[in-house]
């Protein structure tokens, strides 16, 4: 066969696959986007020869003689051997030419086996690089199979499902710069090596240089890969565990986009996807910083969650956030109830009694959720578990898949977020009484104080006392289903309720660890409760890799005022036991719980841990009811 004039220089496994190698080193990407791992290149090349001229072209004329010329006078000349036999030089010879030589074969049949059976064996000893770890690839290979969930058949939003679709492995565009980013973060988290974190802030920078130009036009600001750029940004945080998980220096530039895009970025699965990990991130900003300001951007949730429960969940967490910001003053600290000057307690007035009323309502629309999406799950997402009422997934009669175990945990974390704000405003105004303050951080006879106003925010705050010991019932019932809804969203239990193992159980670990944070954090929880979500915020730190898990409950939300509201509530708890238990002791009865007070905590000087508590099964959930309504 004729040379064709080019020799295949791409890899081994394109080369047998006769297909066109991008020759990328030290491996390259179309085996990666095969499936297949690359074998690498070669550095011998074996060209087809003619039968007629087995020998080289470059070897010596004397030895490119192909047969055995007999002369008359009975004088054999040496045959060449075949260049491919070199390889296989007896290296016993005494010299180099002794073994380029041998004696004429008469059979030229036999000649031919030995020929290819040379052949086969120069192939063998052949020496194939071994390909070096790319950091790149090694990173981007990790990353997509750990942290990027499948893209669904039925359109139900993951976690960056999206991205194998946009990621452009021949362009170093803002995406992609971003996607190693945070890539080779998660790559050093599980595998160590320095080279991957410094090549991780390097892409960051880049990443950040490059946001900032594509934000200032207007072509490409509200393209998709933008938006996904500044979430995977964030997942960085996530990650790396700068600043706990807080994504604060992109919820501008992510409100910014996301109202920019408009509520016709829900049309599309990869729009509604983007919406809604924007949403949530957007959400974790507001809470951590107590600032409402980001939680619905152009009020896409409000409007739409109508007509979506998807949408309408997304609604009742920002509501949730905005009550908190409205309920309880942004000089709550443990040190507030005594030692600060009315100056201090200055703040924007709001309508108590309207805010508490809010407050009922929302309670009530996520009872109404509940209700309301196991049908529109059975409807729209065929195959999957369907949401069910508070308490029931830690009973173990609903199992789920990954996605709505994430959505059922990020519910009840907005529900938990709810109540323990409610039961932190009735025991801090309980406070302010005993100091001679009103409910709004005023003394009653003070001038500008509307008594029409304070006389409502009263009897508010009364109806709220009464409903205390349902609150604190519902806060361990949020609790128990978060913790029930673990194991189904990292894929250690299967829907149908069988073990099961996902690949991807770190898509699902970005989206949660947010939750178990609060649940470790949170001074309702008992130890029984503190105990599984420390062991979970283990298992995401130590085997999947994500830092934002560290400093669960003493260092990671202790600049929040959530963290100053548990170790005010742990306080008020223990001087209360103190209290109960030295009035028994002095009457000389012995010291019993009463189902209607506060939960029990043992005492500890740093931190009270909580003895078990026995919450009362309800035959169905409670409704709440504002005073006076129908």
């Amino acid at each position: 066969m004729v040379f064709p004039g080019r020799f295949s220089t791409g890899c081994l496994r394109c080369r047998q696959r006769k297909v066109k190698c991008d020759e990328a080193k030290p491996t390259c990407r179309r085996c990666a986007v095969y499936g297949k791992p690359c074998t690498g290149y070669t550095d011998q090349f074996q060209f087809r020869h003619s039968r007629n001229k087995p020998a080289l072209a470059s070897a010596p004329a004397p030895v490119a003689v192909a047969v055995a010329i007999t002369v008359a006078v009975n004088v054999t000349l040496p045959v060449a051997v075949p260049a491919q036999q070199e390889c296989k030089q007896d290296h016993g010879a005494k010299s180099p030419e002794q073994s380029l030589y041998r004696k004429p074969i008469d059979n030229v049949q036999q000649w031919r086996h030995q020929e290819q059976a040379a052949r086969i064996q120069a192939w063998s000893n052949s020496i194939v690089r071994a390909p070096e770890a790319c950091y790149e690839d090694v990173s981007l290979f990790y990353f997509v199979r750990r942290f990027v969930s499948p893209n669904p058949a039925d359109g139900f939003p993951g976690h960056l499902s999206f991205l194998p679709g946009l990621y452009d492995s021949h362009s170093n565009g803002l995406l992609e710069t971003a996607t190693l980013s945070v890539a080779q973060m998660a790559a050093y988290n599980k595998f160590g090596g320095e080279k991957f974190r410094v090549q991780s802030y390097r892409n960051y920078g880049r990443a950040i240089r490059m946001l900032q130009g594509i934000i200032g036009t207007e072509e490409q600001a509200t393209d998709d890969k933008v938006i996904a750029s500044i979430l995977l940004l964030c997942t960085l945080k996530d990650i790396s565990g700068e600043e706990s998980g807080d994504p604060g220096e992109h919820a501008p530039g992510l409100f910014y986009l996301i109202e920019k895009r408009g509520p016709e970025q829900i049309v599309t699965s990869r729009g509604a996807e983007l919406l809604f990990l924007g949403l949530i991130r957007l959400q974790v900003h507001s809470f951590l910083h107590e600032n409402d300001t980001y939680v619905d951007p152009g009020a896409i949730a409000t409007v739409w969650g109508v007509f979506d429960p998807l949408l309408r969940a997304m609604c009742m967490m920002s509501r949730t956030l905005s009550l908190r910001h409205r309920l309880l003053p942004s000089f709550v600290s443990p040190e507030f109830p005594t030692g600060q000057s009315r100056s201090a307690r200055s703040r924007p007035q709001y309508d108590r009694a309207a805010t508490i009323h809010g407050c009922f309502e929302t309670l009530e629309d996520f009872h109404t959720w509940d209700a309301e999406a196991a049908s529109y799950w059975q409807s729209t997402f065929e195959g999957r578990g369907v949401p069910t009422a508070l308490g029931e997934a830690a009973s173990g009669i609903a199992h789920y898949d990954p996605e709505t175990a994430c959505t059922v945990i990020l519910i009840r974390s907005a529900r938990l977020i709810l109540l323990m704000s409610m039961i932190a405003y009735h025991s801090m105004t309980a406070d302010l009484r005993l100091q001679g303050f009103d409910v709004g951080g005023q003394q009653p006879q003070h001038d500008d104080v509307d008594p029409a106003a304070a006389a409502a925010a009263a009897a508010a705050t009364a109806a709220l006392a009464h409903c205390v010991p349902i609150l604190e019932q519902e806060v361990g019932l949020a609790i128990d289903d978060i913790l029930a809804s673990v194991p189904y969203a990292l894929g250690d239990v299967g829907p149908g309720g069988a073990p099961g193992s996902v690949p991807h159980d770190g898509a699902a670990a970005i989206i949660i660890v947010q939750s178990i944070r609060l649940v470790a954090s949170c001074a309702y929880s008992t130890a029984d409760q503190l105990r599984k979500a420390t062991d979970v915020l283990g298992r995401i730190n130590a085997s999947i890799g994500i830092r934002a898990a560290l400093g669960v409950p003493d260092e990671a939300l202790n600049r929040t005022r959530w963290a100053h509201e548990q170790e005010f509530l742990r306080s008020r708890m223990a001087s209360t036991r103190q209290g109960s238990a030295s009035s028994n002791s002095s009457s000389g009865l012995s010291s019993s719980l009463d189902t209607n007070a506060s939960p029990v905590w043992e005492s500890s000087r740093a931190h009270p841990e909580p003895i078990s508590r026995a919450h009362p099964e309800p035959t169905s959930p409670p409704q709440f009811k504002f005073p006076g309504q129908a």
